[in-house]
This record gives C-alpha cells, sequence and structure tokens, in this order.
C-alpha cells in the first residue's frame, strides 16, 4: 500500500476508534482494584481476607478497560502463575502464533485462559478453561469485552511501563513502530489558502470540484472538504463532507444535491495523517453561483423603439447530449416581460455552447 494511502487508512482508523462507543468514556467500565495486577500474591489474601479475592463470576457482562494505581493497564499475553492477580485462577489472554493484538480502531475477537493446577499434580495447565473475549484498541488504550467466568477466577492485569507509554520522544511520532522526527506533530498544521470552486465536465456530467490550495510538496497531511448552499431563507444547508488525501472534493450537479440556481461554497481544513485529531481551522471559498446570470444583473430597458443589449452568462456547461446524437441544435429559451403587464415584447432563441 502506498505511504499516503496507509497513512490515510491509519488516520481513519483512528477516527473509527475515536467515534466506536466503547472507547467512550461512558461506552465501558473500569476495573481499578491492584489485586488484579500479575505481580500481586494471592495467597497473602487467602490468610488474611479470604473474603476480598477476586472471583468474577459475579461480573456483569460488558465492555471494560483496565487500570492499576491510576496507570492503563493491559490484560497479560503470557501465562499467569496459580494464585496471583486477586485470585487462585488467573485468566490471561492467549494469542495464536498467527494472532496478534487489534491495530488501531481494530475489533479482534480473541480467547482468554484460566491456569489451573490441580492437588497433588506436578504441572499446572495453563489453559484448562477457555473464555472468549472481544477487544477494541481505542489508539491510547484496550477495552475487552468481558463475561462472567464459570466459577471463582479473576481477569488479570498488568500496567503499561513508560517506556511502552511513550516511545518516543517529544518531538517524534510513532509510524509502524518506528519513531519519526517531526517538530511541528503536536502543532495543528496551517490552514490552507482560500479553496476555489470551479465547473467542469466528466463524461457528460456537470461536476463542482472544491480544490484546496496547499503546498504539492506536503504529503503528510490529509484534507476535510465539506460543501453547503444557501437556501431561499438564507440559512446555510450542509450538502456533503469529504476525508481525503486529495486537494480537491468533487460534487456532482445532479438536480438532487446540487440545483441550478443554487449558491454554493465550500471550506477545507488539513489533518496530519499520523495525528487525525491534529487539525487545522477551517478556511471558506468565496460564493459560487451555479446557474445562468444577466450582466448587468439589474437594467432598466423603455419602451422606445431602441435597440438594448445584455449580456447572458452561463457559470456551468450546458450538456445536450441527447441533441448532439440526433444532430439538433441545443439552444435556450429567453423570454422578456414588461414590469407591469404580462406582455412579450422580444422572443429569442439563443443558441448555447456545448462545453
Amino acid at each position: 500500500m502506498p505511504g499516503g494511502a496507509w497513512a490515510l487508512a491509519l488516520a481513519l482508523m483512528l477516527l473509527e476508534a475515536g467515534n466506536a462507543q466503547e472507547c467512550s468514556p461512558g461506552g465501558h467500565r473500569l476495573l481499578e482494584s491492584p489485586h488484579r495486577s500479575v505481580h500481586f500474591d494471592s495467597l497473602f489474601l487467602q490468610q488474611s481476607a479470604p473474603q476480598d479475592l477476586i472471583c468474577d463470576h459475579s461480573l456483569a457482562a460488558g465492555w471494560y478497560r483496565f487500570v492499576i494505581f491510576d496507570r492503563p493497564a493491559e490484560m497479560p499475553t503470557k501465562c499467569v502463575e496459580m494464585n496471583h492477580c486477586g485470585t487462585q485462577a488467573p485468566i490471561w489472554l492467549s494469542l495464536r502464533d498467527s494472532e496478534t493484538m487489534p491495530a488501531p480502531g481494530e475489533l479482534k475477537q480473541l480467547t482468554a485462559c484460566a491456569t489451573w493446577q490441580f492437588l497433588l499434580s506436578a504441572t499446572k495447565d495453563c489453559c484448562l478453561f477457555h473464555i472468549p473475549v472481544s477487544v477494541r484498541n481505542c489508539g491510547q488504550f484496550f477495552v475487552y469485552l468481558l463475561q462472567p467466568t464459570q466459577g471463582c477466577m479473576g481477569y488479570c492485569a498488568e500496567a503499561i511501563s513508560d517506556a511502552k507509554l511513550n516511545p518516543c520522544g517529544p518531538d517524534e511520532i510513532e509510524i509502524e513502530g518506528d519513531c519519526v522526527r517531526q517538530l511541528s506533530a503536536s502543532l495543528p498544521p496551517p490552514p490552507p489558502g482560500r479553496p476555489q470552486i470551479v465547473v467542469e465536465l466528466i463524461e457528460s456530467r456537470v461536476f463542482c470540484r472544491c480544490a484546496v490550495d496547499v503546498s504539492p510538496t506536503n504529503n503528510s497531511v490529509g484534507f476535510i472538504i465539506a460543501w453547503s448552499r444557501l437556501s431561499s431563507q438564507d440559512v446555510r444547508e450542509e450538502l456533503k463532507q469529504e476525508t481525503t488525501i486529495q486537494a480537491f472534493s468533487l460534487l456532482e450537479m445532479d438536480g438532487i444535491n446540487l440545483r441550478l440556481g443554487d449558491r454554493i461554497f465550500c471550506t477545507a481544513s488539513i489533518f496530519f495523517l499520523e495525528k487525525p485529531q491534529v487539525k487545522s481551522l477551517a478556511t471558506e471559498s468565496q460564493e459560487f453561483f451555479a446557474g445562468i446570470k444577466l450582466q448587468p444583473e439589474m437594467s432598466t430597458i423603455s419602451e422606445d423603439g431602441k435597440e438594448y443589449q445584455l449580456r447572458i452568462e452561463s457559470t456551468i456547461p450546458v450538456v445536450c447530449p441527447e441533441f448532439s446524437e440526433l444532430d439538433q441544435e441545443c439552444k435556450i429559451s429567453l423570454r422578456l416581460k414588461t414590469v407591469d403587464q404580462d406582455l412579450v415584447f422580444f422572443w429569442s432563441l439563443y443558441p448555447c455552447r456545448s462545453w
């Protein structure tokens, strides 16, 4: 996958993770007991306070996030010895040879295992019980879809080290496991120049193009481009929003979303592909009138027998494919009326340009 496309895919995954309900503060619950740590010896609880042993058979099914001493934590992915994590049968996340933890924004169905050792047995079974667990990577942390256990078992957690929390320096960002120096990673990119709306014809279909003014050498950014129009009551109506790595967006004049006579605008902002949440202020285009205009727009024509010239100008191409196939001339009819009477005093057919 090309670098720009991969970076956009990563940015969209991060945006999707941010929009996942289970990643929001109200979408999951916290498991904060420090006894869940893989380093906690449960034998101490069995001797002093057996009522405090963790038994997740009464755990309500749902999404959970692990925290130990106010530090983010994750389920371990290696076998945990018995009598740890505040319980007798600790539960850990088993990854097969071909399995990995989900990437940012990704959801995976994995399997957890419970460790147990029978009395008088010299060996332990790291995976005596199997429990399905769904894992979502929310970008900065994992959330787990957990269910009640069959007996007195407990889900384990391991606090994330400082090196894993901050693997890169303050002026670096992580890309595919490598730290890449980027001095402006924490600062928003500068806003783009004023976007321009132009019209083009693509296979006999009319499109408006919102072209963003940006440096052609900057290929580490993406764009959020939004289209809107003014209603007859001068109320702004949003038509479309697009996230793209290309410095333009197309909107078809289909007679539904975009109609003849509409006054349309587009706005553009820039974001870093590696940090999609860091984006610039939006810049708006000038108003573009999609239709036919009279030049000058207002003119007084007296009924004095003299000839007056007015200029008719179309801001969009007039497409007549059905007439072209029949070898007929494509025309527009214009009718002028007096102010106080519905009296036609000038009638003409103007041939149109077929763009």
